[in-house]
């Protein structure tokens, strides 16, 4: 290890990756657990161990160590992306504080060393020199923050989880789901490439193709790995139970920060349910509606991992 790195490897890191369809609740459930005491939490979408040019698609040879590299040093480092519309571009220009990436949370220097001592053993051993990769950036936010455990949140997280099993034995991964009208409305408010969706017919049909993604890495996954816990089932559902379930999985116990968190915080109202109504004439509702349903029943008719908890938070939700 590069001097430049001033903290011990964790040989078996307690790390726990949450991902979704992105709208979909990751960063507030990444919020509630860092509350705990063993988690502490990437406070930025990583993304350079699960977006394209990443990890998967280094480990299968699909992009080279240099490739990966210089997008690393470039693109995740500072994030201003091409093909964004124009008043989202001007904001990031205009404001330092929107342009994102891994300068958030890593000093250069450690960047730096990081990346060298990546470069010096990725010909040697490239799925360790990975996961070295990972922990000299990130480990760091745990260590300084006196937590045994790491919480990151990009959410290509779940679709590329069979590559984080495959470096992390030791992870647990928790997909978080969203009624698809309000991830796609939510995706619709926010967008930000010409390619994101207009409207919430186009917004649904993102959502399920972000799913389509998830639900091929899911089942590469053994078994025990993978917990789905759903948004609306923890703000305006059986609230104690998907709480409970979510304590279960990752075997901790309940502490005062985190159930205040929870009980303060994640309500209905915070989370914006029923966003997609907002706008839409009660044809249009109607419309998005049947779409949703036809969805829904193509997503049980394939055996979806997650179809359960949609259909419940579906069957709950309020009518118009």
């Amino acid at each position: 290890m590069t001097a430049a790195i001033e903290f011990e490897r964790p040989e078996h890191p307690q790390l726990l990756f949450i991902g979704g369809t992105g709208r979909s609740g990751t960063h507030v459930f990444s919020q509630l657990l860092a509350n705990h005491s063993r988690y502490a939490r990437v406070p930025i979408e990583a993304r350079f161990h699960v977006n394209p040019q990443g990890f998967p698609d280094l480990l299968a040879g699909e992009v080279s160590a240099d490739q990966f590299v210089r997008k690393l040093e470039r693109f995740w480092w500072k994030r201003i992306r091409a093909g964004e519309v124009a008043p989202v571009l001007a904001r990031r220009i205009a404001f330092g504080r929107k342009v994102r990436g891994l300068h958030k949370v890593v000093e250069r220097d450690r960047f730096d060393a990081a990346v060298a001592e990546f470069e010096r053993t990725q010909s040697v051993d490239l799925d360790l020199a990975c996961r070295n990769l990972f922990l000299d950036l990130l480990w760091p936010i745990a260590e300084e923050a006196g937590k045994p455990g790491l919480i990151e949140m990009s959410c290509f997280t779940v679709a590329e989880s069979p590559t984080l099993v495959r470096l992390f034995p030791e992870a647990k991964i928790l997909h978080t789901v969203r009624d698809g009208r309000d991830a796609g409305s939510s995706k619709v408010s926010k967008r930000q490439k010409r390619s994101h969706p207009r409207d919430g017919s186009e917004g649904l049909r993102w959502w399920e193709g972000r799913l389509r993604k998830i639900e091929a890495g899911v089942r590469e996954l053994p078994p025990g790995k993978l917990h789905t816990v759903s948004l609306d089932e923890i703000v305006a559902g059986d609230r104690e139970t998907v709480y409970a379930g979510l304590l279960d999985f990752l075997e901790i116990e309940d502490e005062p920060a985190m159930r205040a968190f929870f009980d303060e915080e994640m309500s209905a109202t915070n989370a914006h349910k029923e966003r997609w109504r907002q706008g839409l004439s009660e044809d249009a509702q109607r419309s998005l509606v049947r779409d949703y349903e036809r969805t829904l029943e193509r997503l049980e008719r394939e055996g979806f991992h997650c179809a359960p908890q949609l259909r419940r938070a579906y069957e709950h939700a309020p009518a118009a």
